[in-house]
């Protein structure tokens, strides 16, 4: 049987967590998983560096009171939006609530055009996901054109 080849070196290794960066930086530094950095690490008997905060809660609290989303924030930061979420969360933080695209009214009146929803979507500034959920929840039932 054939051994593995190594793509990165102890020493590359050592380098790099003596720089004091934690398993992630190292692997995206030496084009590896994760789980590869993890295993010699553990191997070479390196103590884990913990992770960084990319982002202080004052920051996150700031953001959440004038009204960002997780996605908004997370944008902001140049973060991942499931860190933000977590945060968000651990801290109780309340979530700003989703701002409607659209009225029902304006739904009606655009299914009442004859519009079917990926047309409605177009023109509300909406996905057709969101088209199809509004219009079910009003009970209004799909455009269907004759060929």
């Amino acid at each position: 049987m054939v051994g593995r080849r190594k793509l990165f070196t102890d020493q590359q290794l050592i380098t790099l967590h003596k720089r004091g960066l934690n398993d992630p930086e190292i692997a995206s530094k030496l084009g590896v998983t994760h789980n590869a950095i993890f295993s010699r690490r553990k191997k070479l008997g390196l103590e884990a560096h913990g992770r960084r905060l990319l982002f202080t809660d004052q920051q996150l609290i700031e953001l959440n009171s004038q009204g960002f989303n997780d996605y908004e924030i997370a944008e902001k930061l140049g973060v991942d939006r499931s860190g933000v979420s977590l945060r968000i969360s651990r801290l109780r933080l309340k979530a700003p609530g989703r701002r409607r695209l659209f009225s029902d009214q304006q739904l009606i009146t655009l299914h009442e055009r004859g519009l079917n929803d990926r047309e409605k979507a177009e023109r509300l500034g909406a996905s057709t996901a969101v088209v199809f959920y509004h219009r079910n929840r009003l009970g209004i039932k799909p455009v269907v054109r004759k060929r």
